[in-house]
């Protein structure tokens, strides 16, 4: 018998995995409504403009390909830094704050993980239920125990602050929270301003650890109000980490562009804390990649540049929005059994659509139609020629 005979098959993963599933369909009225990805009215995952003039000029330009320093490109980490926490705080406080490019923003979650439980600053993470399926993945194999608070009320079809609020309240002192900034995963449901002000106070009575995951900036209402929560939080005082994704407003998603932020007392307490993070990744992957952090950092540095990649972001941000207000349009005006103008007031690509696991199940065997099991769907794999076939299929099965 050989040395691997034991291993078993791994079940696929649940969204990958329908993607695959997708692909073998040969029906030709499919429509794909899974996977995070920005697509356009022709269902393509564009390569910005503002991205291949960034990367023109980096081909014409660009001396070497030798190893970044071990916590990454500098001028990246001080433009995101700004881009997270506004250029008031940064450049205020920026010495305060440890900072580490990383591979996208699962090995920022990851790394931020694998600090909290090695240096003994926490053995549990609260995630909210639900959450994006890989953090649930990620920080157990960081070492840290899961566990979760309430978050949305199915048969409200809304988050539910009172109870959340209620939850929190009962933590132990010094918990992790994990948080997401904006357009949360998988609900699409956001806490207002006067919410988060609200969560800011119990966290600091209590101690809390703020844990944002940050990967959708600019996909809401800009990239300065997408930022709000972390900025209030920073603002206030909070001792905090920001896990930082790019694959999304800068449509960047197999560089693998990301970056850790944590906010420590003292200058001292973050030069310390960057050492560990660098220690960290060090035995993983030992660099950071290089071509996608250059192309952010070519276009944060040009005005000219900037200024085309934030049209570009907007044009994206008002196409999702577009597709998800003609969704909810068509099905409150055509379903008897469900409102669904609860669909209007979502932040980003994705939103529970309140369908059950097995109306999903029937979408996808019977129409061809592919969501998650718990019925989230991504209103950029929406166009308008495909929308009648979504909503006649939603409507069928409801």
């Amino acid at each position: 018998m050989g040395f691997f005979e034991h291993v078993p098959l791994a079940s696929p993963d649940p969204i990958f995995g329908l993607t695959r599933t997708f692909n073998e369909d040969t029906r030709s009225n499919k429509v794909n409504l899974t996977v995070g990805l920005y697509r356009t009215e022709e269902l393509q995952t564009p390569v910005l403009e503002s991205v291949k003039k960034a990367e023109k000029e980096l081909l014409e330009n660009e001396k070497s390909k030798e190893y970044l320093p071990l916590d990454g490109d500098k001028t990246f980490l001080d433009q995101t830094g700004v881009l997270v926490f506004g250029e008031e705080f940064w450049k205020s406080s920026q010495k305060r704050v440890a900072r580490i490019q990383t591979v996208g923003g699962t090995s920022a979650l990851r790394t931020g993980g694998e600090l909290l439980f090695h240096e003994k600053i926490g053995e549990v993470i609260y995630l909210s239920d639900p959450t994006w399926a890989n953090h649930k993945a990620i920080f157990p194999k960081a070492g840290l125990k899961v566990e979760s608070y309430p978050y949305y009320n199915r048969e409200k079809h809304a988050l539910d602050f009172e109870k959340l609020h209620g939850a929190l309240e009962k933590l132990p002192p010094k918990s992790i929270v994990l948080l997401h900034a904006c357009c949360h995963n998988p609900t699409g449901a956001d806490l207002k301003l006067a919410e988060w002000k609200e969560l800011s106070r119990l966290f600091l009575a209590k101690k809390f650890i703020p844990f944002f995951d940050l990967a959708y900036q600019g996909f809401d209402r800009g990239l300065a109000e997408d930022a709000e929560a972390i900025r209030l939080f920073a603002k206030e005082g909070h001792e905090m980490l920001v896990a930082y994704s790019l694959s999304k407003n800068f449509s960047l998603y197999a560089e693998r562009v990301g970056a850790l932020f944590i906010i420590g007392e003292t200058h001292k307490v973050a030069e310390h804390l960057t050492s560990k993070l660098v220690m960290t990744t060090r035995p993983n992957y030992s660099n950071p990649p290089l071509h996608g952090v250059r192309i952010v950092a070519s276009i944060l540095s040009s005005s000219k540049l900037r200024q085309e990649w934030e049209e570009e972001l907007a044009v994206m941000r008002a196409r999702i929005i577009e597709m998800r207000n003609a969704l909810a349009e068509q099905l409150i005006s055509k379903s008897t059994k469900v409102d669904f103008s609860f669909l209007k007031d979502r932040a980003g690509m994705f939103t529970f659509s309140g369908l059950s696991g097995l109306q999903v199940e029937r979408l996808i065997k019977e129409h061809g139609i592919y969501m998650t099991s718990d019925g989230r769907i991504n209103a950029a794999g929406l166009n308008w020629k495909n929308l009648d076939t979504v909503v006649k299929a939603i409507l069928s099965v409801l």
